[in-house]
């Protein structure tokens, strides 16, 4: 599973960091939730519990997403917001990525509850609750800024958003981390039982 979540980080790398030279994006936004995508697949199969089939709707949601994002503001000429009904898609987005990412973290505490690892599932229920909360933070801040027409809370909420990105990618890092260093104690802890029988 750790290379489903080295997958999961390099794509909301791409996503969050989209590579632009002049008008052309060499790594559109949905590359990175296809890389997400492709990881859920994976993960699903790895996983034990939790609801793998809403996370992976919710990964093609935000590639449909964000794909129709970059089509409309294709043929826009890259004046989409200036149209009514693309408004409040940056918002869209963003709940849809709030929910994905929750369940994926709530799967792998529930992968960690089942191996008894009950520090692990303490650390990362909280590591989640930062996440929700910086999200919900930048979800509001950005709903007040469309409303209102506020800039300066809109920049305050799109820079929450980056770091509750940046947030997340640290925390699926660690989650590649921790669930190597897993396998290793379980490894370890095989062996040394076969020594001892």
């Amino acid at each position: 599973m750790s290379m489903d979540y080295k997958r999961i980080f390099w794509g909301i790398f791409i996503a969050t960091f989209r590579l632009t030279i002049g008008i052309i994006t060499l790594l559109p936004a949905f590359v990175g939730w296809i890389l997400v995508l492709t990881a859920l697949s994976d993960f699903k199969e790895n996983s034990s519990e939790g609801d793998s089939a809403g996370i992976k709707t919710g990964a093609i949601l935000l590639v449909l997403a964000s794909l129709g994002g970059d089509v409309i503001s294709f043929l826009a000429g890259g004046n989409f917001k200036t149209l009514h009904i693309m408004l409040f898609y940056p918002l869209f987005v963003i709940v849809i990525e709030l929910v994905v990412f929750h369940k994926i973290l709530e799967v792998s505490v529930c992968n960690f509850n089942e191996m008894d690892h009950q520090e692990i599932v303490d650390k990362y229920i909280g590591k989640d609750r930062t996440y929700i909360i910086l999200m919900g933070i930048s979800i509001v801040l950005l709903a007040i800024s469309l409303t209102t027409n506020h800039q300066i809370i809109g920049v305050i909420g799109a820079v929450i958003t980056i770091i509750s990105r940046i947030y997340l990618m640290t925390v699926i890092n660690s989650l590649s981390k921790e669930n190597l260093n897993r396998d290793d104690k379980e490894d370890y802890s095989s062996d040394k039982y076969k020594i001892s029988t």
